[in-house]
C-alpha cells in the first residue's frame, strides 16, 4: 500500500494516542493534532521521524483546515463531542478529505448527518461513531440478526473495567449525561438511572448497568428495524456506579468542572480491578426468540474504543471509499470484517447466554 497521510485531531489523548499509534503501525504518516503542540510533537516523535505533531484547536475551522490539509482522512478523537461543534466536518468538506470520528453524542451525530448531501456531492465519506458505541454494538447486532427477520427489541450494554485510563473528555461526556432525560421510542428515561443486573459473559459475570443516552437509540431502528432500544453502561468499581447514580439523582446539570475534578481523582486513585471491558448486545423477537453476542476484552478494554476508528480510517485511506456521504461504521467496513479484525487483535466474540 502506498503510504498516505492521516490527521488525528485530539491525537494525543486517551483514545487519540491509541488511534495514532495504530495508524502509524499500519504504514500511514500521521499528523498528531491537538491544543497542546508540545504533547502533539512528543507523540509524533515517539511514532517516528516521518510523523508530525502540530497545535490545533479542533473547535476552530481554520485550525482544523490547516491540520488536515493534504491528508487522505481526518480522524476526530477530540471531545467531548457535545462541545466540539461542526468545525472538523466542515474542514473535511472544504479540504476534500474523508472524515472519521468516535462520536457517541446523539446531537453531534445528527448534525453530521445533516451534511450527508454535501459529502455525497464532494465524493467523500464521513463515518461516525467508530468506537465501542455504536461501531462494535452495531456490528454485533447485525451479525446476530443475519438475513433473518428483524427483532422487536434490543439492549446494548457497555461495561468498563476500573483500571482503564480515564481522560477528562470521556469523563465529561459521561458527567454531562447524568440525570438528563434519554429520549427513546417509549418516552423519556433518566440518564444513569434504572439500575439493572446484566448477564455479562465470563470472566465478568452479572453486573449492574444504568440507562445511557447512546447513539443506538437513533441508529438501531434504522439498521435493525427494532421498535425498542435500551442502552446501558456500567463500571466495574461499585463506588463509581454509586457516585454517578447519586449525581444523576440530584437533577443538577453537571459539566466541565465536575468532570475535571473526577478525572483528577481517577488519575490519583490506584489501579483497582481490571482493564477489561465488554460490549454486549441482546436481541428479542416477538415470537420469544432471543440472541446475544458480546465482544470481550479480558484486558485492555479501551482497544474496543480505538481499534474500530483506526480500522475504518485505514480502509478509507487505502483506496476508493465503498460509500460516499455520511454513514454508520458498518456501511464502510462490513460487520463480519470488522469483527474479524477485532478478533485478530486479541478480542473475543462470545455467544452470551
Amino acid at each position: 500500500m502506498k503510504p498516505t497521510t492521516v490527521a488525528v485531531l485530539g491525537g494525543y489523548g486517551t483514545f487519540g494516542a491509541r488511534v495514532s499509534r495504530d495508524l502509524a503501525g499500519r504504514g500511514h504518516r500521521v499528523i498528531v493534532a491537538g491544543r497542546d503542540p508540545r504533547r502533539a510533537e512528543a507523540l509524533a516523535r515517539a511514532l517516528g521521524p516521518e510523523h508530525t505533531g502540530i497545535g490545533a484547536d479542533v473547535r476552530e475551522l481554520a485550525a482544523c483546515r490547516r491540520a488536515i490539509r493534504g491528508t487522505a482522512v481526518a480522524v476526530v478523537c477530540a471531545g467531548p463531542f457535545s462541545a466540539l461543534g461542526g468545525a472538523p466536518a466542515r474542514a473535511a468538506l472544504e479540504e476534500g478529505t474523508h472524515y472519521v470520528d468516535i462520536a457517541d453524542d446523539r446531537a453531534y451525530i445528527r448534525g453530521l448527518r445533516d451534511l450527508d448531501a454535501e459529502f455525497r456531492r464532494a465524493g467523500l465519506c464521513a463515518a461516525y461513531g467508530c468506537s465501542s458505541l455504536p461501531a462494535v454494538s452495531s456490528a454485533l447486532a447485525l451479525s446476530a440478526v443475519g438475513a433473518g427477520d428483524r427483532p422487536q427489541r434490543a439492549r446494548v450494554t457497555l461495561y468498563i473495567g476500573s483500571a482503564n485510563p480515564k481522560g477528562e473528555a470521556s469523563v465529561r461526556a459521561m458527567v454531562e449525561r447524568l440525570g438528563r432525560d434519554v429520549r427513546t421510542a417509549g418516552g423519556a428515561q433518566p440518564g444513569f438511572g434504572d439500575p439493572r443486573t446484566i448477564p455479562l459473559p465470563p470472566p465478568f459475570g452479572p453486573r449492574t448497568a444504568y440507562t445511557f443516552d447512546g447513539p443506538e437509540h437513533d441508529l438501531f431502528p434504522l439498521l435493525l428495524g427494532v421498535s425498542a432500544v435500551d442502552v446501558r453502561v456500567g463500571f466495574e468499581l461499585p463506588l463509581a456506579n454509586a457516585g454517578f447514580a447519586l449525581l444523576a439523582r440530584t437533577g443538577a446539570h453537571w459539566g466541565r468542572r465536575t468532570a475535571a475534578l473526577l478525572a483528577r481523582l481517577a488519575a490519583l486513585a490506584p489501579a483497582i480491578g481490571t482493564s477489561g471491558g465488554v460490549v454486549l448486545v441482546e436481541l428479542a423477537w416477538s415470537d420469544g426468540r432471543q440472541a446475544s453476542r458480546a465482544l470481550v476484552a479480558d484486558e485492555g478494554g479501551q482497544r474496543m474504543a480505538a481499534l474500530p476508528c483506526a480500522l475504518i480510517a485505514h480502509a478509507l485511506a487505502a483506496g476508493p471509499p465503498p460509500v460516499v456521504g455520511v454513514h454508520p461504521p458498518t456501511d464502510v467496513v462490513a460487520p463480519s470484517a470488522l469483527l474479524s479484525a477485532l478478533e485478530a487483535e486479541g478480542l473475543r466474540i462470545v455467544e452470551a447466554s
